[in-house]
């Protein structure tokens, strides 16, 4: 037969006013340079459907490699690679340009050290689990394809070798994140938010892990620190040992970052519980602007300067029907509304109301001084927050009694004498351990005998005691009500720059620059619930420093398109589990046709995955050409 190829011909024929089309397959070749058409079978007329049949057949017929026949009994998909999540931690690694941070210094390696930690980063989106564990997911993902490792080259020890080089870098990416968000107006650096968290390790083989209290209660456990601009991008983090005191880690923070960055001149914000007087000197002496709060306990210096008569009021009005009174109430008393129930006002010092505040201090034999000479003081007074305090007092008061319930049953079935001292410890214990102390609370123990059975059956005849609780009465919260909703701020930020300052950051009060404290919070609970920092499996001082390396430049990714979906119009709030377990959906599926073709497709995407792609400027990752690049997409007729 001639050289020439299959075609769908088609004729159209008028009957009255009405157009018919007949189809008819066709043998198509050129003589002397002129077309020749062969009909080899009429069709007559197809539909829709019909007609793409055909014309998939007589692809087939002219061998077109990207057209083949199927049989049911044959076809069956292989495997499905992980796709779009991978590629997407890719491409937020590749913008922000990490890579660079490690230079060319490990080219002439088999393996870069970048992409040792792109692909560990982008790992942590796929599976929380072990570096060693990694090497037999890698196979089931596209990050072949995108990083150019293969997976005979990620292999354990070529991980553990990398994450001291990985480490070694720590700084160098930190200092990389701030300039480069300053590059792009994210921040410009003049607030930094620093927090500390606690990460359990078991087993004794962790160095620096250390037994002591941390966020889960007592455990062996390293201590995680953590600097972030408030748009939530990490510049600084470090793990220090367990048990490092909250209070005792500003100094090296300081000294570190100024080896980083230079001299800083960003304004920290931190939590109350890292105040120390010891701590403000040094940032002082530094010359370093600060902003945090005092602990709860010593608002009581300023007790001589607080209204309770109009705190009290405001209490016991309804804070959802009487919203703009409460309002009107507050903003006469000289308060300003700040936003969502919160109210502030700086306390005017007199030389005479600083004298009483230094003797209220002395008489109190406190260490921690208030400077109230160089540091200004705001109240802040929250309605809602005064609310819910002495309801959830309330309620903790309901499940002590529940545990004094539970402790009576366990002393009824003593099988040994008890002590009195013992118990009432426990109960100390307990209304500390619920955050009672400051309520009235009374309670009797009266001795009795009770008489049990051991496990061996034998009767045994103890002394024991039965708790009383007191009546709570409303008067029993008079104490610890009076404080609720109230909280003091201090900044060493004089008030001659106070305008400058909001200029530069673009708030309005220094409340509002606290209450961004919660970024750090969400911070450390992405890098918990969602990166995986624990377990660590990992038991080296250098390889637990580089695991959490790891795991913030994955939280550098997460926070990045977190900010972009909050940002958009175009797509509802999302958190992040629901993010990626929409770009999960989205695979690499491996068909395979017959004996000899396999061909490699991705899922169909979806309305939903097209628009999160949309808004993190990332769809050319489900473009064809690039699939077909990157060989995310293809034909292979060898593969059986």
């Amino acid at each position: 037969m001639e050289k020439g190829e299959f075609v769908l011909h088609h004729s159209k024929q008028r009957k009255g006013n009405a157009v018919y089309i007949y189809y008819m397959i066709a043998w198509y070749v050129r003589k002397d340079k002129k077309p020749v058409r062969q009909i080899i079978k009429h069709l007559g007329k197809l539909d829709g459907y019909e007609i793409e049949f055909y014309r998939n057949s007589i692809a087939c017929l002219n061998h077109d490699p990207e057209i083949f026949p199927c049989n049911l009994n044959t076809l069956s998909v292989q495997k499905s690679n992980e796709y779009l999540s991978c590629a997407v931690g890719i491409h937020f690694w590749d913008y922000w340009g990490l890579s660079a941070v490690f230079g060319n210094h490990s080219s002439l390696r088999e393996v870069k050290t970048s992409d040792m930690a792109r692909i560990l980063t982008a790992m942590r989106f796929v599976q929380t689990c072990s570096k060693t564990w990694t090497t037999e997911l890698y196979p089931d993902t596209c990050l072949y394809q995108l990083t150019g490792v293969s997976p005979s080259s990620y292999n354990k020890t070529r991980i553990f070798r990398e994450l001291e080089e990985i480490e070694n870098k720590r700084e160098e990416l930190g200092k990389h994140i701030f300039n480069f968000a300053k590059s792009k107006g994210w921040t410009q650096g003049e607030l930094l938010f620093y927090d500390l968290s606690s990460a359990n390790i078991s087993g004794l083989q962790a160095v620096m892990a250390k037994w002591g209290h941390g966020k889960d209660g007592y455990n062996t456990h390293v201590v995680l620190l953590l600097v972030i601009t408030p748009e939530g991008y990490p510049v600084y983090w470090e793990v220090l040992e367990g048990n490092t005191a909250e209070a005792k880690t500003i100094q090296d923070l300081i000294s570190k970052i100024e080896k980083t960055y230079g001299k800083i001149e960003s304004v920290l914000c931190f939590d109350r519980g890292m105040v120390s007087d010891e701590n403000l000197k040094l940032l002082e002496g530094k010359k370093i602007r600060f902003i945090t709060a005092l602990d709860g306990n010593q608002i009581g210096y300023f007790k001589g300067l607080i209204d309770f008569n109009l705190i009290e009021k405001v209490k016991s009005m309804d804070i959802k029907k009487e919203v703009e009174l409460i309002k009107e109430h507050l903003t006469e008393a000289t308060f300003k509304f700040v936003k969502e129930n919160l109210f502030c006002k700086e306390f005017p010092l007199t030389d005479m109301e600083k004298e009483k505040i230094k003797n209220i201090t002395q008489k109190l034999n406190i260490t921690q001084k208030l400077d109230i000479d160089n540091r200004r003081y705001f109240l802040a007074f929250n309605p809602e927050l005064a609310y819910l305090t002495h309801k959830h007092r309330k309620e903790r008061v309901g499940t002590f009694r529940e545990w004094v319930e539970e402790y009576n049953k366990e002393l009824s079935f003593a099988l040994s004498n008890r002590k009195r001292e013992t118990i009432d410890k426990a109960i100390k214990k307990e209304i500390k351990r619920k955050k009672m102390a400051d309520i009235d609370i009374s309670y009797t123990l009266t001795g009795y005998t009770v008489e049990n059975r051991n496990n061996e059956g034998k009767l045994k005849r103890a002394a024991t005691y039965r708790i009383k609780l007191g009546e709570i009465a409303e008067e029993s919260y008079a104490g610890a009500k009076q404080y609720d909703g109230l909280w003091v701020l201090i900044t060493n930020i004089p008030e001659e720059g106070d305008k400058d300052f909001f200029n530069k950051t673009k708030f309005d009060s220094y409340f509002e620059i606290y209450r961004l404290k919660n970024n750090i919070e969400e911070a450390f609970r992405i890098l918990s619930n969602f990166v995986g920092v624990e377990p660590f499996y990992v038991y080296k001082d250098e390889h637990i420093k580089a695991h959490f390396t790891v795991c913030v430049l994955s939280y550098l990714i997460d926070i990045t398109i977190l900010n972009k979906i909050r940002k958009s119009d175009k797509i509802s709030n999302m958190d992040l589990h629901s993010i990626f377990y929409a770009l999960k959906k989205c695979k690499q599926d491996i068909i395979q046709l017959d004996e000899r073709k396999v061909v490699s497709r991705i899922t169909q995407v979806t309305e939903k995955q097209r628009k999160l792609l949309d808004v993190l400027d990332c769809t050319y990752l489900v473009a064809p050409k690039y699939l077909m690049d990157k060989n995310i997409v293809s034909i292979d007729k060898k593969c059986a």
